[in-house]
């Protein structure tokens, strides 16, 4: 998954993050939640585009979480396990 940014200052896309799919039920349910929980923590984001990439890869990263294993609300991940997610992908 990629999000597309369009916001009146700036316009692009965000790249998503390849996992092995088991259920896509919760997907978008958790994208929702992690733009969101990202607006709530600093509702900035908007105003810079660096925050806002950084805030749509934070929510792809929820989203693809979700899809590794069944079930809408077991699968939805922790805050911990999204920034374990992004930690391990800077690793590499």
């Amino acid at each position: 998954m990629r999000s597309q940014i369009s916001v009146q200052e700036f316009r692009g896309r965000v790249g998503g993050v390849k996992v092995k799919p088991v259920d896509t039920t919760g997907a978008g349910d958790a994208f929702v939640s992690g733009i969101l929980y990202s607006i709530a923590s600093d509702q900035t984001i908007f105003k810079d585009e660096k925050k806002l990439r950084k805030a749509l890869y934070f929510a792809n990263v929820c989203g693809a979480i979700t899809v590794t294993e069944r079930g809408a609300i077991p699968s939805l991940p922790t805050k911990e396990a999204v920034l374990q997610f992004l930690l391990e992908a800077a690793v590499i």
